[in-house]
C-alpha cells in the first residue's frame, strides 16, 4: 500500500488528534527518513552506478547525492577481462606507495589497482565535496564504474504527480509510525504512548531489514563480516507517578 505525503500528514493528525504546521510535519518526516536510511543499510533500490571517464592522475569528482561508496570498477577494452574491481585503501597509503603525481604509461599498461576517497575544498554547498583518487596515477584516461549509495528524494519534496519515493510506496508503515514517534515526543505525550509507536516503528524496521538480508541479498566483492544484529525493541519507559 503506497502512501503519499498528503495522506501521511492527514493520517498523523487524525491518529494524534492534533494539528501540526506544515513545517513541523516536514521536520518530523525528514528526521524519520534519515533515521530509517541510517539504520537499514545497503538497500539495492538506493544504489546508483556512475559511469565516468577521467584521467587517472587527477581522479574523479563524485555527484552531490553520494552517501558512501560500495565499489569502484575499472572498465577496459580487454575482451577477456573488461571489468576489474579496485581495492579500497587509505588516502595516505596511495601517496606513500605511489608518490609520483603522474606516471608515464609503458607498453600501454593503464591498469588501476587501488582507490581512496579525498575531500574537496570547494565552497559550493551543492557539491558532494568528495573525490575518488586512484593508483597507480597513470597519465592516461580510464573508465570507472562507481556503485554508491545515494541520498533519496524526500517524500516531503515530492509533488502529487511525481513518482512516489520507494519508502512511501513500499514501507509506509515504517514511515508513518516513525513520524508518530516524533510527533508524540513533540507533544510530550505519555511515555506508554511513545513506547507503543516506537515498538511499531521497530517492527516495521525489522521487516525492512529482513528484506535487505534475505529477499534482496546480493553478492559482494568482499565477504560479509558478522551478520547484522536485530534491531532492539526499546525498553518500557518508567510510568508517570500520580
Amino acid at each position: 500500500m503506497a502512501m503519499t505525503y498528503t495522506e501521511l500528514k492527514t493520517n498523523v493528525q487524525d491518529i494524534t488528534e492534533m494539528s501540526f504546521t506544515d513545517a513541523q510535519l516536514s521536520m518530523f518526516t525528514k528526521q524519520v527518513e534519515q533515521r530509517i536510511y541510517g539504520i537499514i543499510k545497503d538497500l539495492p533500490i538506493l544504489k546508483k552506478t556512475l559511469a565516468a571517464t577521467c584521467n587517472a592522475s587527477s581522479g574523479l569528482s563524485l555527484p552531490a547525492d553520494v552517501l558512501y561508496i560500495h565499489s569502484v570498477v575499472q572498465k577496459t577494452d580487454n575482451a577477456t577481462v573488461n571489468r576489474k574491481a579496485l581495492v579500497s585503501k587509505d588516502y595516505d597509503f596511495l601517496f606513500e606507495a605511489y608518490p609520483l603525481s603522474s606516471e608515464t604509461v609503458v607498453g600501454g599498461n593503464v591498469e588501476i589497482k587501488y582507490y581512496a576517497l579525498d575531500s574537496d575544498a570547494t565552497t559550493n554547498q551543492a557539491a558532494s565535496r568528495m573525490n575518488i583518487i586512484v593508483a597507480p596515477k597513470w597519465d592516461a584516461t580510464v573508465t570507472l564504474d562507481v556503485e554508491y549509495q545515494y541520498h533519496p528524494r524526500s517524500i516531503v519534496d515530492t509533488d502529487g504527480d511525481e513518482e512516489q519515493p520507494w519508502l512511501g510506496t513500499n514501507y509506509d508503515t515504517a514511515l508513518l509510525n516513525g513520524v508518530l514517534v516524533e510527533a508524540a515526543k513533540f507533544m510530550k505525550a505519555e511515555p506508554d504512548m511513545v513506547q507503543m509507536y516506537e515498538q511499531q516503528f521497530v517492527l516495521a524496521l525489522q521487516q525492512m531489514q529482513n528484506t535487505v538480508d534475505i529477499r534482496l541479498k546480493s553478492d559482494s566483492f568482499r565477504p560479509k563480516g558478522q551478520p547484522p544484529k536485530p534491531i532492539p525493541i526499546p525498553t518500557q519507559p518508567p510510568q508517570r507517578q500520580e
